[in-house]
């Protein structure tokens, strides 16, 4: 994350918003499985940056979206998108309510158990992860027992008190551990979240973590929205 911040600073200085194009952010989690936000940046610079009310501005995130909803709907109905709510249709929120694609990279012969909270192995319950699961996750996984379940959060306590709220589509945001492993034919199941409420002119970096038996996978970027200048 320190280099995350060093590069937003280097940007900020640099004065050229238009830098940053589409672009899909690949990370690798130690537990075999990776999660892509799209989108996210420019160069591997995992950055939303745009400035308040420029439709030119954040064109180029709402274009990224595009292309990655029109690559799955090669081979989905795009019917099926409607599960992403306000996510799933063009401008995505941008500006004031951005959204962000959160999808599992696909690994064929990857497969998965959901986390069992309600396992006897004291090993398990005593294990890191298991006590580092938000606790709204353990109350959904009372209910959502089949699903691989998202939450995504400021990644230092400063961010999330800049954070505003973050929405989920689908809601409660599970992926149902059933699918896997998939095969070349299937598409990578996706997951929105819509980021409001948030303090402008701020970096906030944003981690969502996806929760299941051996994991969490994450991935992480920083979401940088200018106040619009008022000419006097």
């Amino acid at each position: 994350m320190v280099f995350l911040y060093a590069t937003l600073i280097i940007i900020k200085r640099s004065g050229d918003y238009h830098l940053i194009y589409k672009t899909e952010l690949l990370t690798y989690s130690d537990y075999g499985i990776g999660l892509s936000a799209t989108p996210a940046g420019v160069n591997n610079l995992p950055l939303i940056w745009y400035k308040d009310g420029d439709s030119n501005d954040y064109q180029k995130y709402v274009n990224a979206i595009d292309e990655l909803l029109s690559a799955n709907i090669r081979k989905r109905d795009a019917k099926n998108f409607s599960n992403l709510g306000p996510c799933g249709r063009s401008p995505y929120g941008y500006g004031d309510k951005p959204c962000v694609i959160i999808k599992i990279n696909k690994q064929l012969g990857w497969s998965v158990k959901p986390m069992d909270l309600n396992t006897t192995n004291v090993q398990n319950v005593n294990s890191t992860n298991f006590q580092n699961v938000p606790a709204k996750l353990k109350e959904l996984l009372k209910f959502e027992q089949r699903k691989l379940l998202l939450n995504c959060d400021g990644y230092h306590q400063y961010d999330k008190e800049h954070v505003g709220k973050i929405s989920y589509f689908p809601d409660p945001p599970g992926i149902d551990a059933n699918i896997f492993p998939l095969d070349m034919q299937d598409n990578s199941p996706l997951i929105a979240i819509q980021i409001s409420h948030f303090t402008l002119g701020i970096s906030i970096a944003i981690e969502c973590k996806l929760w299941y038996e051996g994991g969490p996978s994450s991935v992480q970027f920083l979401l940088y929205v200018s106040p619009m200048t008022t000419v006097v």
